[in-house]
Formats: C-alpha cells, sequence, structure tokens
C-alpha cells in the first residue's frame, strides 16, 4: 500500500539532494578520507558525487563536514574515482 522512500543525503560539494545510493560516502580516517563502500564504516560520513570531487576540494567541502582543520590525504577516494571513470 504505502512505498518505502530512499533516505536522501546532500552532495558536499554541490549540495544537491539525491537518494543515497547515488553517492559515494567517506569517512575520515586520522587526516586520510577513506571510501565507505558498504556504508558500515563507523564515524561522520560525507557524502559526494563523482563529479564534484574537484569542486569539493576547491571549497575544502571535506574539511568543513569533517570540522577538520589540517591537511587531508585524498590518495585513496581518487584512485577509487580514476577506477570508476575507466
Amino acid at each position: 500500500m504505502f512505498s518505502k522512500k530512499q533516505p536522501q543525503r546532500s552532495c558536499i560539494a554541490c549540495r544537491s539532494l539525491e537518494n543515497w545510493t547515488d553517492l559515494i560516502r567517506t569517512v575520515l580516517l586520522g587526516n586520510e578520507i577513506k571510501v565507505d563502500i558498504n556504508h558500515r564504516m563507523t564515524g561522520r560520513g560525507a557524502w559526494l558525487h563523482g563529479k564534484c570531487f574537484p569542486v569539493a576540494i576547491e571549497r575544502k567541502a571535506f574539511n568543513r563536514s569533517f570540522k577538520y582543520e589540517g591537511e587531508i590525504k585524498f590518495k585513496e577516494l581518487e584512485n577509487y574515482l580514476k577506477n570508476l571513470s575507466n
């Protein structure tokens, strides 16, 4: 009778709302961004479109989302996005 709605999340770069299945969840561990493929890692998550990554870096959206003032490493996220595009 009633259909269950999928939870929506907003992209930290473009701020648009999407279904959580269409976004990439990232988590900050130490000073490094990790991709949460299974959406099960503990800690605060930041959601992102794959195409919005350059905008997020330019706007320092990760620092704002995680309330972190130091330098953040994006190596794992960059590798993940490269593999998605191939």
